[in-house]
């Protein structure tokens, strides 16, 4: 693992010189405010027109059949254009490399719109320990899905998903290989210039609140698709916090947390954190929602006292039992958004940091998981 260097201040700068800029770009969700009217300045006034009585009603009655017409198309529009949210979720290879046709992926985009899910992060490969991608005679399928997806849902922000496991073949993190970090940094420029992709979403495991490496991989990143190209991480949560007495994982050592500061220096080279809050291993639904809702606290008020831009999205599982991490009766739809919510209440402020909730993964989620969404989230 590589140590803080002098050159670390300086890095660190150019990061927060980074996010200063985004933070000044009036986002394309900003609402303009439009109550206020332009009016003439000084003593210039309009000049004043007489005009017959019987011309007033026709003009009235015009204004108010044309009047009739605008509210009529206004609400037409209201009701076939969707609200697309800022929720995400995570799509497999059924669609990236099986080739689905366009009712299938319709059916996917109603889904998703019907639940306020604009972000998709899909899957594209897997960096092996060799340094090799995974499947890559499967990468013309991917340009095709990126295509296919954008052209059926051109309001999604499509993020490829890229996994990368943090140990090499000797056991030792290889995250701080230079070499790696470049052939990273390279494809992930080609995700979206080539596969046709918005952005990247990076799932690194396993990552310490202490690694060096990461940061190192993200800078380099950063620095080869450029400030504006959309990047998303996967974070672990904060497993087993100290400075609380809820209920926390048994199999994880006490402590094994990310410390504020480090949240906030991946704040800024990300802009989107997605907090893997699963796998707990806890026993009951009430003690997983009250572990959730720490981390969106924990999240919340790392993001908050940074005051930035990047977006926290809080994961939600939907996929099967993983003994003995993940136990669906205790992890599910429901006592997630339970902690979510309860979460934010604590959090006060700082909760308008949490965007949305990512679903993984989609490949798992039933007919009830999407109601339940639908019920406890979007409504």
């Amino acid at each position: 693992m590589e140590t803080p260097s002098s050159s670390e201040n300086p890095r660190r700068n150019r990061a927060r010189e980074r996010h200063e800029r985004r933070k000044h770009k009036l986002p394309i969700t900003t609402p303009v405010n439009t109550s206020r009217q332009l009016k003439p300045s000084g003593g210039f006034k309009i000049p004043q027109i007489r005009i017959p009585v019987n011309w007033l009603i026709l003009y009235g009655m015009a204004g108010a059949a044309f009047l009739l017409v605008v509210i009529f198309l206004i609400g037409r529009l209201k009701n076939e254009t969707p609200t697309i949210g800022n929720n995400a979720i995570w799509l497999g290879t059924q669609y990236t490399y099986d080739t689905p046709d366009d009712a299938q992926v319709t059916e996917l985009v109603q889904k998703l719109r019907d639940n306020q899910v604009g972000i998709v992060y899909a899957w594209v490969g897997l960096l092996q320990p060799n340094n090799a991608w995974s499947e890559v005679a499967k990468f013309n399928q991917v340009e095709t899905f990126a295509e296919q997806i954008k052209r059926l849902y051109p309001e999604v922000q499509l993020y490829g998903w890229l996994s990368i496991g943090a140990q090499g073949e000797d056991g030792n993190n290889r995250l701080g290989d230079a070499n790696l970090q470049q052939l990273v940094a390279d494809f992930s420029l080609r995700v979206v210039t080539d596969f046709g992709f918005d952005g990247v979403a990076l799932n690194v495991v396993p990552i310490t609140g202490s690694d060096e490496n990461y940061l190192g991989l993200l800078r380099k990143i950063r620095g080869t698709i450029g400030e504006d190209m959309p990047m998303a991480v996967a974070v672990p949560p904060d497993w087993t916090p100290t400075d609380t007495d809820i209920a926390l994982p048994s199999q994880i050592a006490p402590g094994t947390v990310w410390p504020e500061e480090y949240k906030q220096r991946v704040a800024l080279l990300a802009d989107q954190i997605v907090v893997t809050g699963y796998n707990s291993g806890l026993d009951t639904a009430e003690d997983y929602a009250t572990w959730v809702a720490y981390q969106v606290q924990a999240f919340a008020g790392a993001m908050a006292a940074l005051d930035t831009t990047t977006q926290i999205l809080i994961g939600v599982p939907t996929y099967d039992a993983q003994p003995p991490m993940h136990d669906p009766a205790v992890e599910n739809v429901q006592s997630a958004i339970q902690g979510i919510r309860d979460g934010m209440t604590q959090a006060g402020e700082a909760a308008s940091y949490i965007s949305g909730i990512a679903i993984y993964a989609e490949w798992q989620t039933t007919d009830s998981d999407w109601a339940n969404i639908k019920l406890l989230w979007v409504r």
